[in-house]
């Protein structure tokens, strides 16, 4: 089979599940033997992409101005004329938007991911486009697609978002980012890596509060907050507030990094939702789900069935995510070194069974050649 060109469009390159997966999926695409391109607003992953060798192209595809998406329109034609592009993979509403547009003008296929529960609210429609096909990452994202915005059924396909995972592998050396944050080798340490934008920013400040509990039952507790957003701010206060009530650096809040996988090591246990978690898992580290969309708690062989079928977002549980339910999750596991270490040896081999980035990106491939084939007829 002929190589082919693929465009991965998505509306920026900052630190968050899409992005990581977007890098993970580039680079293993291109190991497949795809000459990938991908189009961004930018960001900071920007440059794990030119370390692959992967082409990036700046364009405005996070704005909805009319001026942003006509630009964007017209950069991205000229991607696909130039490159020859056979398939546009959008993975965002807008960059999606701009997308049908150029297939329009183009007749470059294009299909679309879907990472997680879209807003249905009143004229989101209007900037909702899906492609030929669609990937969902989970099931429940599947049936939201079906039921909300009445996409037939034999277009979706459900593939979860990969794990690299020799980038997230428990044998990498964390020492760099010990001294960074003088952390000692007796320190119990909790890491939350995520958006800092608005539910998800909510989560870290309820790790926060839940930290006098905590500390109360394990005095050498640190919590390590790493991401971006409009409660950064808020965020660092609060830590800044705790620590100097404390009279030393208790919560620790990074700004956004691209080290996450030794930031990840350093976990005695990690928090977190979607991608973050399965990253977590990878790394063998127990794993505690708590979102916005519900508190799943410890992540245990006999919760992982529902966890998987709602990408772990904490989706499919009746319980909300709150401080003192955080503590106790968080006390069960420090208590328990056994059980953080069994539970770290099955999240490395779940990862591996359902979630591995080569089979993945197979599945992708799939839909790509099954999309420019019918394309082609």
């Amino acid at each position: 089979m002929e190589r082919i060109t693929v465009l991965l469009a998505l509306m920026s390159l900052d630190a968050g599940g899409a992005e990581t997966h977007m890098i993970s999926l580039a680079n293993q695409l291109k190991k497949n033997g795809v000459r990938v391109l991908v189009t961004s607003h930018g960001g900071k992953l920007t440059s794990q992409l030119h370390e692959m060798g992967i082409e990036h192209f700046t364009l405005s595809l996070d704005k909805k101005t009319p001026m942003s998406l006509m630009t964007s329109i017209s950069g991205m034609i000229r991607l696909v004329k130039e490159y020859d592009v056979d398939i546009i993979h959008a993975h965002a509403r807008i960059p999606a938007w701009i997308t049908q547009w150029v297939t329009c003008i183009t007749g470059c296929p294009f299909i679309t991911t879907s990472h997680g529960i879209y807003s249905t609210k009143w004229g989101m429609g209007l900037i909702t486009a899906w492609g030929k096909e669609i990937i969902a990452v989970s099931d429940d994202v599947r049936k939201h697609l079906i039921k909300n915005f009445k996409v037939p059924p034999e277009k979706i396909h459900v593939i979860p978002n990969g794990i690299d995972l020799e980038k997230f592998d428990p044998a990498i050396d964390t020492l760099q980012v010990e001294k960074e944050f003088n952390l000692l080798p007796e320190d119990l340490k909790i890491v939350y890596i995520s958006r800092l934008m608005g539910p998800r920013g909510e989560i870290a400040i309820k790790l926060i509060q839940s930290m006098p509990e905590i500390e109360r039952h394990f005095p050498s507790t640190k919590l390590l907050v790493v991401g971006e957003g409009d409660k950064y701010k808020a965020i660092k206060s609060m830590a800044d507030d705790y620590n100097k009530s404390r009279g030393q650096q208790k919560v620790i809040v990074t700004g956004a990094r691209v080290d996450t996988p030794a930031l990840m090591n350093l976990a005695d246990v990690a928090v977190g939702v979607g991608r973050v978690a399965l990253e977590a898992m990878a790394m063998k580290k127990p794993v505690i789900i708590a979102g916005e969309a519900g508190f799943m708690g410890i992540l245990t062989p006999e919760k992982f069935s529902l966890a998987k079928q709602h990408n772990f977002s904490g989706r499919g549980t009746h319980t909300m995510t709150e401080a003192h339910g955080l503590a106790e999750a968080i006390i069960d596991l420090f208590k328990n070194p056994e059980k953080r270490r069994e539970l770290g040896e099955f999240g490395r081999e779940s990862v591996h069974k359902y979630f591995s980035i080569e089979t993945m990106t197979e599945q992708v491939l799939k839909v790509y050649h099954r999309v420019i084939e019918e394309e082609n007829k």
